[in-house]
């Protein structure tokens, strides 16, 4: 064994642990270079992601020479480095090459081009740009070019911000974000507190090291003990809270800080940071957030009807009755009447319960009474907005399509805004929507609280049914025929949490309707999953049998079950396009390739083919280089790029089943966090006539004491009730 201490290069990658640790390649930087394999344990580099591919670290340390032998059978001499030390010297300039090789300024610079002047002239590039130096640049680019390339650097505003990311080893995609939204002003940001770079980087560890070690600031920095404790508060809201009870924000922080822990937290309070009423810790942000939500829930609230307004709307009710040939229920005309009587109306009752009827109605008086000149019907997801625009024949949209294609004041002044599945609306999307509502305007929330909870941050419905707001409840199932069972289960498992008794399954006897409990251990999931999907009719041409899980990944997760029926049943002709560099290419989705026939899901929203997140399709053919999908009678054709957009759609998760309706539906049963009274119910409630339970049915009755929902910490009920006037 010998000693090393010097500078080497990080070349690449190899492994990074999951608590810290890192395996990298690297060389010294003489001529030639001496090569080694770095093996550090997480003591000597706790944060992996600081190491990357071209930077400098100063490293010393013991190394061993190691035999390695390769898959292929041949074997190689290692030499193996475990540091002792680790200490950055310097990054690659990965913003300065990103910004050569795509900005217009600096047309005729290719990424090749950029990679060398990067590498031989380093940060000498600054100096030749800013002494115009033309002369040093010439053996690499070509006059015009080294011209062009000094102009543009000169003329770059935000060169010493890019400049200082660079120094930092900041990657290029975060700086980039950092100097969109800062522009000129990252520079001064960063060096008077780099804290704030935790707003665009995900780990607070890594902006620490480039405060401590980099920038020099010092471990009982005020900015560094405040930006830790709003960090852990922050990290709430990964798991759906928008506050902590204080008590565990201080374990939290001491967890992180030690000693400093105390201080930390007094700091944060006293400079405004975190605001602590009760047992009860908010961040400021969220705070601001939550409370302007309650503040514009009262003026809506409070605002009065015209009460000659109410004889007419009964009128309007007959007049829709007759149209539609049908007969709305007691509940179903007293929710219309208060929802056009309001400004803000809850909507709300179980799954099936006749809301969409409710709203054609309500949209229909209000047209007819000429008290509105727009309706904008939205949901949160793209599969919601599908299904009410089919249900309805209205255009409806996401609530991200409305905040990005109608600019505010192009809304009229009497305008309705209906959210369908609002239970789904996460506390910052029920803040801009609450914004949007103009000054006669109406906002109805439709949906039912008994679902899963908003995907983001916080609690909108299932906080708001808590409130004296007018919420008309439908309770009436018209969805799904009394026959099937579904409803009379759908209601024990929807007030399960105030009413426990057993659930009385019918035994599963192939096609037929009502709900079945299969159990089965979890080996045989997957297996058992598959033979029902085909005694049911599932063979993979439709969605009429669609299996549901509560997870993407693992053990009878959607991606495994998805893999299972492609590989039995997609039989189509595998689409292939001819590509000028690499002859017949496929696309493939999880390994597999794309096949005519298939059962697809689009990822993304697309408002120019008409085609949202969730959308889900078949694949139908393919012309020239293009591939169309089949979505519910809107084929759209889909080049190359665009397919890796596409998953299969056997399975979907619960999630993004919400908003649909289908004629049968599988539901896997396993243990695991997402697992919970709101998930089973909304699972249970996407089929029409049959529904089989899968895997653990102790799982299932544990599920059904469970509400994730409810275990959320939310201060909008706070709020609220400390709004005068909420009483109506």
């Amino acid at each position: 064994m010998t000693t090393f201490k010097g500078i080497l290069q990080i070349r690449r990658i190899r492994s990074r642990g999951t608590i810290g640790g890192v395996i990298f390649s690297a060389a010294t930087l003489e001529n030639p270079p001496i090569r080694y394999v770095v093996k550090a344990d997480w003591k000597i580099a706790p944060v992996t992601s600081l190491f990357r591919e071209g930077h400098l670290w100063d490293v010393s340390g013991v190394v061993d020479t190691q035999v390695v032998k390769w898959q292929d059978g041949t074997e190689s001499k290692e030499n193996v480095l475990v540091p002792d030390e680790l200490k950055f010297v310097k990054a690659s300039n990965e913003n300065l090459k990103k910004l050569l090789t795509e900005s217009k300024d600096f047309r005729g610079i290719s990424q090749v081009k950029a990679e060398k002047l990067v590498s031989f002239f380093g940060d000498d590039l600054y100096d030749i740009a800013a002494n115009n130096q033309l002369e040093r640049l010439l053996p690499i680019l070509g006059e015009e070019v080294a011209t062009r390339l000094i102009e543009g650097l000169n003329q770059y505003q935000e060169l010493s911000a890019l400049r200082l990311l660079d120094d930092l080893g900041v990657p290029h995609h975060i700086g980039e974000s950092v100097l969109k939204i800062w522009g000129c002003e990252a520079y001064d940001k960063i060096r008077e507190n780099p804290y704030l770079l935790g707003v665009f980087m995900a780990d607070l560890k890594v902006v620490d090291e480039y405060a401590i070690n980099r920038l020099g600031f010092c471990e009982n920095s005020p900015l560094r003990l405040t930006a830790y404790v709003k960090d852990v508060m922050f990290n709430a809201f990964k798991t759906g809270n928008t506050c902590l009870p204080t008590s565990d924000v201080k374990y939290r922080v001491k967890r992180l800080l030690g000693d400093l822990s105390h201080q930390a937290f007094d700091l944060a309070v006293t400079s405004g940071e975190i605001i602590v009423e009760g047992a009860i810790t908010q961040v400021r942000s969220m705070h601001i957030i939550e409370s302007s939500v309650a503040s514009i829930i009262r003026k809506l609230a409070e605002s009065p009807s015209p009460p000659s307004l109410v004889e007419c709307i009964e009128r309007q009710v007959k007049v829709f009755e007759r149209r539609a040939g049908i007969e709305l229920t007691f509940e179903q005309k007293n929710a219309v009447m208060q929802c056009c009587t309001s400004r803000l109306t809850l909507l709300t009752g179980g799954a099936g319960c006749g809301k969409t009827t409710v709203i054609e109605a309500i949209c229909f008086a209000l047209e007819k009474l000429s008290q509105t000149s727009h309706i904008y019907i939205m949901a949160l997801a793209g599969k919601a907005a599908q299904r009410i625009t089919e249900a309805t024949g209205r255009d409806a949209m996401t609530i991200a399509s409305f905040m990005y294609n109608v600019d505010a004041e192009d809304i009229p002044d009497d305008a309705v805004i209906i959210v369908d599945e609002a239970s789904m609306v996460d506390i910052l999307s029920l803040l801009k929507l609450l914004k949007r509502v103009p000054p006669r305007g109406r906002l109805i929330l439709t949906g039912d609280e008994q679902q899963l909870p908003p995907v983001g941050i916080g609690l909108s419905l299932h906080e708001l049914v808590k409130t004296s707001i007018r919420n008309p409840v439908l309770t009436a199932v018209k969805r799904q025929s009394e026959e099937s069972g579904i409803p009379a289960i759908a209601n024990q498992i929807r007030n399960y949490g105030e009413v426990k008794s057993e659930i009385v399954f019918s035994s599963f006897e192939g096609l037929s309707d009502g709900v079945s409990f299969v159990e089965c251990d979890i080996n045989s999931l997957e297996h058992q999953v598959l033979r029902i999907y085909e005694e049911l009719g599932g063979d993979g041409t439709t969605n009429d049998v669609l299996i549901l899980s509560s997870t993407k990944h693992l053990t009878g997760g959607v991606s495994n079950i998805n893999a299972l029926i492609h590989d039995k049943h997609s039989k189509g002709h595998i689409i292939s396009f001819n590509e000028k560099d690499f002859g017949q290419v496929t696309h493939h989705i999880n390994g597999r390739p794309l096949r005519l026939g298939e059962q697809v899901m689009y990822t993304r929203n697309d408002y120019q083919k008409d085609i949202r997140n969730g959308s889900v399709g078949s694949v139908v053919g393919k012309i020239g280089e293009v591939v169309t999908i089949d979505f519910d009678g809107n084929n759209v054709d889909l080049s190359l790029p665009e397919l890796s957009s596409l998953e299969h759609a056997y399975s979907l998760t619960v999630h993004k089943s919400q908003g649909s309706q289908f004629e049968r539906v599988i539901v896997v049963i396993k243990k695991g966090r997402n697992l919970d009274r709101h998930l089973i119910y909304t699972a249970l409630t996407r089929a029409k006539k049959q529904v089989v339970f899968v895997g653990d049915k102790d799982a299932f009755y544990q599920a059904l004491n469970t509400s994730n929902a409810q275990n959320r910490y939310t201060k909008l009920s706070h709020h609220l009730a400390g709004v005068e006037g909420m009483c109506i």
